[in-house]
């Protein structure tokens, strides 16, 4: 809380959101997302994703987003009650810092209910990474509350998720916003020019990114793919896999042994190479496939990057493909 303010909002209750919205207006009226005005409504999207962050940090470790979400509806619904209308401490959180900001900030009540669509929608974006929590936690991370050890421990199960869920350690810095856009960027500029997924100046998340990179990178011409993979391949192994199944879907088996040669020159223990290549063959060659799926066995417990229970679950599988091979 404010401490100019002091208790005013918590001891009389009776302040309101709506008593500092401006009127709507025509030009406002017909804006329907603040997707691509992000950093115009900055101050407001930031300050109600701050609050929730903090809530969470400081005073209730056990909020969910759903929580968030039930608040930001009440509050979006009932912007003209009493602050004493609302009894969870999440929702008066947000509406006093909101009312300091418009205080000197204010913004119509059709802008207020776009910046609250806006945070919704940011929370359901993590809603896949299978945490009740996955959305406070990482404003949490992200907002730089979280303590080196805690957010030590944050990555390690973000990139253990990525690792999972079949994502490269690149993907897993997109998740945690580390340097997020560089990369992406940094592809589209040398392999097919500019975003074209959205609106002008509209801010992506990770997975419109990682989206927009395969779709680029399938574009590009065969002697791109591998220049790309040579360069690349094990930061962007998804995209390995995504063109040994394209050269497999064609026949062209002769471009696989090609690539599988170059990059197995260049990087040791490419346990997801090894998998890919088991992939392409075991229909067309199954003792070739096995002896894929050994290799990658083999090159397993040489990685540090992976925990011990995610070794074991590609370990699982991998005997699991042998076994159904013999």
């Amino acid at each position: 809380m404010n401490p100019e303010t002091g208790d005013r909002f918590t001891e009389e209750g009776d302040d309101s959101l709506f008593r500092y919205f401006e009127p709507d207006t025509p030009e406002v009226m017909k804006i329907k997302s603040l997707q691509g005005k992000e950093y115009e409504y900055s101050d407001y999207l930031g300050t109600i994703e701050y609050t929730i962050a903090r809530h969470f940090y400081e005073d209730d470790r056990e909020i969910k987003d759903k929580d968030a979400v039930s608040a930001l509806k009440n509050i979006r619904k009932n912007c003209d009650k009493k602050i004493s209308f609302f009894k969870h401490d999440l929702e008066t959180d947000i509406i006093e810092t909101l009312i300091e900001l418009l205080e000197g900030e204010p913004i119509t009540h059709q802008e207020f209910k776009l910046a609250i669509d806006y945070v919704l929608e940011v929370i359901e974006n993590r809603a896949w990474m299978e945490d009740e929590q996955a959305y406070v936690k990482w404003a949490a991370y992200i907002m730089g509350l979280f303590t080196e050890e805690e957010s030590e421990e944050y990555e390690r199960s973000v990139k253990k998720l990525a690792s999972k869920l079949g994502l490269s350690s690149k993907h897993a810095d997109l998740m945690l916003l580390k340097g997020d856009e560089e990369d992406y960027f940094e592809f589209v500029e040398n392999y097919g020019g500019e975003y074209e997924g959205g609106n002008e100046g509209e801010e992506l998340t990770e997975e419109e990114m990682i989206d927009e990179m395969e779709i680029k990178f399938l574009s590009l011409t065969d002697a791109e793919k591998f220049d790309f993979l040579l360069e690349n391949g094990p930061d962007f192994y998804e995209l390995v896999g995504l063109y040994i199944s394209e050269l497999s879907e064609k026949g062209e088996f002769e471009k696989i042994q090609d690539l599988y040669r170059k990059l197995i020159e260049k990087y040791d223990d490419f346990i997801y190479l090894y998998a890919f290549m088991g992939g392409a063959y075991i229909e067309i060659d199954p003792d070739l496939a096995k002896s894929y799926f050994e290799k990658a066995l083999k090159s397993l417990d040489k990685l540090d990057d992976l925990s011990d229970p995610m070794k074991e679950v590609l370990r699982a599988n991998l005997l699991d493909l042998i076994h159904k091979i013999n």
